[in-house]
């Protein structure tokens, strides 16, 4: 495995599918890229990365910062790994007032 798979697959056994991986990782290697570019860049299929790229928005993971052309950037990586963290943990918590 190379350095480039482990951000992805790391990614995935926190929940983000293959292509909100990829896309995630991708937009970490410049700010304000175009959907095309991250597509080509990463391999996800153009028709795919507007739906990861929505779905990783409405997380909170990744951001729009152009409208003319639509460019997105990530999240910083702790803040995500913050938000994953309490997320699972307040899932954790009702889990055990459940039980």
């Amino acid at each position: 495995m190379t350095p480039a798979d482990t951000l992805p697959t790391a990614l995935q056994s926190l929940g983000f599918s293959s292509y909100e991986a990829r896309a995630y990782a991708g937009l970490l290697s410049a700010y304000g890229q175009t959907a095309y570019a991250l597509s080509k860049a990463t391999g996800v299929p153009q028709p795919k990365i507007y739906e990861a790229l929505r779905k990783l928005q409405a997380r909170g993971i990744a951001f729009q910062v152009g409208a003319d052309p639509q460019r997105f950037s990530a999240t910083p990586p702790a803040e995500v790994l913050d938000k994953l963290r309490s997320d699972f943990q307040s899932r954790m918590d009702r889990a055990e007032t459940a039980v």
